[in-house]
């Protein structure tokens, strides 16, 4: 089982485009759940946190494995993970990116065993 947090810098001047994307996930949300069986992924929760520095996303993912979910979604067909890809790529200072892994992850983990 895969857990992190990730935090990401927007990109300067592509602040309103991330608020867009993040409107489009939350607007998709049928379409983007259904995308995640075949990720092996089980929670993906998406945050904005404007901060003194300027705008970061944050992403928790709980995954089976992280480097199947990754590989599954950049293959993806899927009209949504492509343009949720878009966004991503358009969106995310790369430099800028940590995972972080949990010092203690609590909880019931066998709720997501298939």
């Amino acid at each position: 089982m895969y857990t992190s947090l990730d935090r990401f810098r927007i990109k300067p001047g592509k602040e309103d485009l991330a608020r867009e994307w993040f409107r489009y996930l939350n607007d998709h949300l049928a379409e983007a759940n259904a995308t995640m069986p075949a990720e092996g992924a089980h929670i993906e929760s998406w945050f904005l946190h404007e901060e003194s520095d300027g705008l970061y996303g944050y992403v928790y993912v709980i995954y089976d494995d992280n480097d199947k979910a990754v590989e599954v979604f950049k293959e993806s067909e899927n009209p949504l993970d492509i343009k949720h890809n878009e966004y991503m790529n358009a969106c995310i200072d790369y430099h800028d990116y940590a995972k972080m892994k949990p010092a203690v992850a609590l909880g019931d983990y066998s709720v997501f065993r298939r």
